[in-house]
């Protein structure tokens, strides 16, 4: 079992000491939400206190102010794209861009029928791209209902006492609560892991990865970059416990989640969730694009060059040159 070093001290009825409030205040304010990517980057620590939490859980009172404040963890229902929106959408990707472009040149060239056949190959894959996103909007709306479940959460019923671990609705967490994961569990939020024993989970909401993926806790996190998703000590709503157990502190909860942002009423993955696939295929496309501006301009400046010299060298072996 993997524990993370940055637990607080325990104190002598050996649960972990309570952090006592600040001389003159009556209660928490409550902290401000941070970013999955902000808390990424932090120890587990170094979260608790941003979250202004412990190991044994929130307080009940502490715990409704906050449910107040974020409001429930509920994903948001936006209003799905129409299929003309989804099909001008689909121009976007880059493959299609290249074969567009390739299009256009061969209308130029007057190769009408490489431009039909091109053409055609555009239309499939706009259809294609939109049945899938289509499809994709599908599973995320089942996904909202299974994610309205229960969870175990740790929390107090005051500061004197010791933490109860229960069952609660999904949508009362809040972030800053402490909860349990088990085999077969639907992760409830975003969560940062605190210990994990033997932990992986299936990401393919998400990334696209049909196999589970490792879950474990880093003692020092680095910048995650673009690669957010794919960071192990994080776990994400809308991914599933395949094995192993875990206990994890909430960071992000309802419109915040990167479930919520990762696919937004289109279904299209948002900005900063990209994949190492998504960047692969981005890359290769932009390649293929700068390929074909290139390519033209160098074939004329050769061509150019070619006939120039073979001009030179006819005229110094005609027999009628001008001595």
């Amino acid at each position: 079992m993997a524990w993370a070093p940055e637990f607080v001290p325990e104190g002598d009825d050996g649960t972990a000491a309570a952090s006592a409030p600040a001389p003159g205040t009556s209660a928490r304010e409550v902290p401000e939400r941070p970013s999955a990517r902000h808390v990424a980057k932090l120890t587990g620590l170094e979260v608790l206190r941003t979250l202004d939490s412990g190991p044994r859980g929130l307080v009940e009172a502490e715990a409704d102010a906050r449910l107040g404040t974020y409001g429930e963890n509920v994903p948001p229902n936006r209003r799905p794209l129409s299929w003309p929106r989804r099909m001008v959408g689909s121009l976007r990707d880059p493959f299609t861009a290249v074969l567009s472009c390739l299009a256009v040149v061969s209308a130029v060239v007057a190769a009408w029928h490489t431009a039909a056949v091109i053409t055609v190959l555009v239309a499939v894959s706009c259809a294609l791209r939109t049945s899938g996103e289509y499809r994709a909007q599908r599973s995320t709306a089942a996904l909202r209902v299974l994610v309205a479940g229960t969870a175990t959460v740790r929390r107090r019923p005051d500061e004197d006492s010791g933490p109860v671990t229960r069952e609660i609705p999904v949508d009362q967490l809040v972030p800053g609560d402490v909860v349990r994961l088990g085999p077969g569990d639907l992760v409830p939020a975003d969560v940062r892991l605190l210990r994990a024993d033997g932990l992986s989970a299936y990401q393919a909401a998400l990334t696209g990865e049909s196999v589970p993926v490792a879950k474990y806790v880093v003692d020092s996190p680095t910048d995650p970059g673009p690669a957010l998703f794919e960071q192990p000590h994080l776990c994400f709503q809308g991914s599933s416990v395949a094995s192993g157990s875990a206990t994890a502190v909430v960071v992000a909860t309802g419109a915040d989640t990167g479930f919520a942002g990762a696919y937004g009423g289109s279904g299209r993955k948002g900005a900063g969730h990209e994949t190492a696939f998504d960047r692969s295929v981005r890359g290769i496309s932009w390649t293929l694009i700068r390929f074909m501006l290139l390519t033209p301009p160098l074939v004329l400046m050769a061509n150019a060059a070619l006939r120039g010299k073979g001009l030179e060298t006819c005229r110094s072996r005609s027999p009628w040159r001008w001595r």
